[in-house]
């Protein structure tokens, strides 16, 4: 055959070794002709493009590109088809998959086979090898910026976070215990590690974590006979729990990994930890910051109460709920106060308006919301009214506690206030309507004497 003929065999068999090198790969890697039609995908690759195996050769990739990228990607294959190995290829990610499936963005770098390197003195066109990395983290990343811009609730970002070891171990658990918006005990992972309980499970080892702040491993031996039970039921065997620190409520959440019989071993779990440790961080401090600059911007901050676009915004609400009994308004003006700004200055009239708020608020209903509308204004909304008379009674109570003299300092004051009341039937709640009555009312109140309360009913 000659020393040409046995060199073409060899680089033959060295093709046939590579491309069994390649069937092992979980990587993506496919061979196109010059067309873009594929000779070669490895198992791998048909999985992320969502084909069954085999059903990928004679297709064209540009069916699985994402249109955006498509021609970037002709470009740049056609300058490597006609100038062969003379330029350079750098790694850049492209959207691979099928439109009524998804896409998953995957860093891509390619090269030329030339002519004769397979096929010996063959003077066939070459072919591209394209090599892929689907990277699960940059993906995950990418849509948590993307929720986090948009404002999602921490509660839906979360739920993403897992997903950092899942793509990477799909035959282990992983799962985030931590606290909702409200403080309640919540989880998001995989069923089988959620199943297990929250933060608030005795001696489990995330709630052990999450108490002492120091990473805790567990096999089943050192579970309790109950979580010992329920961790063999799906076939766990040991777990891998991390704190992270929760600034919203000065707590820790945990971040868990949940080993199975026959799959991998805990260690090589530590990158896809960091990779959600860093991430549920930044979540959790982002929520902090969100939470705060919401708080700000609807609490008033010398009384701590709501102020007056909270109490707008919860009395429009209960507006669209439509299905409240007879709701009402208070609008408490106080009596006297401006005398007391004048005799003893705004720092004692501050630390009276603090007062005022805290004593209204104790002479309220559970679900009644008080709020501090501005100056010496304050507003109280009543839902779940049985009659008229039951507004009359909390504005009585409020009028009560504060005549009842301030001391602050040694020093003893006494005011007084006037309350306008506004109530209306079920169904028939206009916010607006409403809040102006009660400021009508409050006029009328104050016309008559001050230390007294005035009663409208709206919309019956």
């Amino acid at each position: 055959m000659g020393r040409a003929g046995d060199q073409a065999d060899e680089r033959v068999e060295r093709a046939r070794w590579a491309l069994d090198a390649f069937d092992r790969l979980a990587d993506f890697v496919v061979v196109i002709d010059p067309a873009g039609d594929l000779v070669y995908a490895n198992p791998f690759a048909e999985r992320m493009i969502d084909l069954e195996p085999g059903e990928a050769l004679g297709r064209n990739m540009a069916e699985f590109l994402y249109p955006d990228d498509l021609i970037r990607a002709v470009r740049v294959m056609s300058m490597m088809v006609d100038r062969a190995m003379d330029v350079p290829v750098t790694p850049a990610v492209y959207r691979l998959g099928q439109a009524d499936r998804g896409w998953h963005p995957v860093e891509i770098n390619a090269s030329v086979i030339p002519p004769d390197a397979v096929r010996g003195d063959d003077p066939g066109e070459g072919l591209v090898v394209i090599f892929g990395r689907y990277s699960g983290d940059r993906d995950l990343q990418d849509r948590i910026m993307g929720l986090l811009v948009a404002g999602t609730p921490a509660t839906s970002v979360i739920e993403l976070i897992p997903g950092f070891g899942q793509w990477r171990h799909p035959l282990d658990h992983y799962a985030v215990f931590y606290r909702g918006d409200d403080g309640a005990p919540l989880a998001s992972g995989s069923e089988a590690a959620c199943a297990l309980g929250l933060l608030d499970e005795p001696d489990a080892p995330w709630a052990q974590a999450a108490s002492l702040g120091v990473e805790v491993t567990a096999g089943l031996e050192d579970l309790s006979p109950t979580l010992r039970a329920a961790a063999e039921a799906h076939g766990l065997i040991e777990c891998w729990a991390r704190p992270i620190d929760d600034p919203l409520f000065d707590t820790r959440a945990v971040i868990v990994a949940w080993g199975r019989v026959e799959a991998s071993v805990m260690e090589v779990h530590r990158y896809a930890l960091d990779t959600m440790a860093g991430t549920l961080a930044l979540v959790l401090r982002w929520r902090q910051q969100v939470t705060g600059l919401w708080r700000a911007a609807r609490h008033d901050p010398l009384t701590g109460l709501t102020n007056r676009t909270g109490f707008w915004e919860v009395l429009e609400g209960v507006g669209a709920g439509q299905s409240e009994p007879r709701v009402g308004v208070l609008y408490v003006d106080l009596d006297g106060f401006k005398g007391v700004n004048d005799a003893h200055g705004h720092r004692m009239g501050d630390r009276i308006l603090a007062m005022v708020g805290s004593r209204i608020s104790c002479g309220l209903r559970p679900g009644d919301v008080v709020a501090r509308l501005g100056g010496d204004e304050f507003a109280v909304l009543c839902p779940h009214l049985v009659d008229d008379e039951a507004a009359v009674t909390i504005a009585e109570r409020v009028m009560a506690a504060l005549t009842a003299p301030f001391v602050v300092d040694e020093l003893e004051v006494t005011i007084g206030a006037s309350v306008g009341i506004a109530t209306t039937p079920p169904g028939h709640l206009d916010a607006d309507e409403l809040l102006d009555a009660a400021d009508r009312a409050l006029y009328r109140a104050k016309g008559d004497g001050r230390g007294r309360w005035h009663l409208v009913s709206v919309g019956d």
